[in-house]
């Protein structure tokens, strides 16, 4: 197995939304894609995402759904990365057990279940860096500010630093 425990209900199904289809499968018919796919992602990896903005953050998932960033990362900032689609993921805490999602508002926050509002769409930018816009809810990007908070999607552009991140794998 490939290390991924995905929910027995997230097995098979089709979530869909106005202007929006995804479909999920079984992790063990997952092929991965050839070309020009993102550099780390395979079914799924252990890391880190690093926040290019102020100081520096890692991206973290609390046990009470909050959100946020610290420079020096905690065992909270741990993530599995997995994809659901070519350039679509879900993103979970390893220790928190919790999913990210973003709401219609640009809030992030942790779930208990995983559904549409926890699936991003990841894009590498010219800078080299990785940009996670919500694929539910088109334009909001996930970000920090320059204290570690999360900041609303609906107030990022995917060129603003505070949306910038760095996949670091665990060595």
């Amino acid at each position: 197995s490939h290390g991924l425990s995905l929910p027995q209900e997230m097995t098979s199904f089709r979530i869909s939304q106005p202007h929006t289809s995804f479909s999920f499968f079984h992790h063990s018919q997952y092929v991965p894609p050839t070309g020009t796919s993102h550099p780390f992602r395979g079914l799924a990896q252990k890391q880190l995402l690093y926040c290019r903005v102020g100081i520096g953050y890692h991206l973290q998932i609390l046990p009470n759904g909050n959100i946020g960033g610290v420079h020096e990362p905690t065992e909270y900032c741990w993530l599995k990365v997995f994809s659901m689609q070519w350039g679509v993921v879900g993103i979970k805490g390893l220790k928190s057990n919790l999913y990210l999602c973003m709401s219609s508002a640009g809030i992030a926050w942790g779930s208990e279940h995983f559904m549409a509002e926890c699936l991003f769409r990841e894009d590498m930018e010219e800078d080299h860096y990785t940009t996670y816009a919500s694929a539910s809810h088109p334009g909001l990007y996930l970000a920090l500010s320059h204290n570690g908070q999360a900041k609303r999607g609906n107030t990022v552009q995917k060129e603003n630093p505070c949306a910038h991140f760095l996949p670091r794998l665990q060595t």
